[in-house]
């Protein structure tokens, strides 16, 4: 009688872990077939720059210090890189990174910064200032990793601040580039890796767990998140330093040929309105 028992609740225990198992694995699959295919948005991908517009996350801000020296604040409005503006052509270290700048102005409308990495050029931006202050435009040339040249040119207007200087801050209002922003999504085993065509790469974790943004120009202390929502859509939370500072939202058509991307800043008290791009698959 007492192995009959013991053997009845040994069955009893077998038969419920039996389930237990059995309900864990189904779950599993479950998680495992609803969780969106990243492969969907692996190709090349090139701007259709007809179809940009520009939201919050598109300015330019200059400020002066308490003792009067012009700074620039760069990156996102929730945790920007405030940087010095020394007007004597020296290079200068901008942050914790191996880039650094050094500024020149040619006259009172017409600025040049160029930006270095461990000593070499990587880009040569050129401000003009219209006469009545209330405008301006920026080139910036750049050598490609494929030995292109590429030229932007962004056209700004004043939304704050007086005078005909460089502070305020300034929303662009038209872009224009002689090589389109090119952007190769491709499968790293279950990371989703990005690299556009100046080098900036992200190796982005389905599990959410932010990782390092690299290459050139990149400020230091950036990382990004990613967030699978659907088969169609990927969500790209942005933080620097730990604070977070923009949304991208990755927008798959149905024919899998076009890939809208929508960037909203972060920052408290920022306009939501999100700057979108467009991408054709090549």
């Amino acid at each position: 009688m007492y192995k009959r028992k013991h053997t009845l609740k040994a069955i009893r225990y077998s038969l419920i872990a039996s389930r237990v198992l059995a309900l864990t694995l189904a779950t599993s699959f479950l998680c495992f077939a609803q969780t969106p295919s990243l492969g969907k948005f692996a190709g090349t991908w090139t701007e259709d720059e007809s179809k940009r517009s520009f939201g919050s996350t598109e300015t330019l801000k200059f400020r002066t210090d308490a003792k009067g020296n012009l700074e620039e604040l760069r990156g996102a409005d929730a945790k920007p890189l405030v940087q010095p503006v020394h007007f004597d052509e020296k290079p200068y270290t901008i942050d914790a990174s191996t880039n650094s700048i050094a500024w020149k102005q040619i006259d009172k409308t017409h600025f040049e910064r160029k930006l270095f990495d461990n000593g070499k050029l990587l880009t040569t931006r050129e401000i003009q200032l219209s006469d009545d202050g209330k405008t301006l435009t920026e080139v910036t040339t750049r050598t490609l990793g494929d030995g292109k040249k590429q030229v932007i040119t962004i056209n700004f207007h004043r939304t704050k601040g007086e005078g005909q200087g460089l502070a305020g801050i300034w929303q662009a209002e038209s872009y224009h580039s002689t090589v389109p922003t090119q952007w190769k999504y491709s499968m790293m085993g279950d990371h989703l890796m990005m690299v556009d065509n100046t080098g900036v790469t992200l190796m982005l974790s389905p599990d959410g767990k932010p990782t390092d943004v690299k290459g050139p120009a990149v400020i230091s202390g950036t990382m990004a998140a990613l967030k699978p929502v659907s088969s169609d859509k990927l969500e790209i939370t942005q933080s620097r330093q730990g604070v977070t500072t923009v949304k991208l939202t990755l927008t798959l058509s149905g024919d899998g040929k076009v890939l809208t991307l929508s960037a909203v800043n972060l920052a408290p008290n920022v306009s939501a309105v999100p700057s979108v791009t467009v991408f054709k698959k090549q």
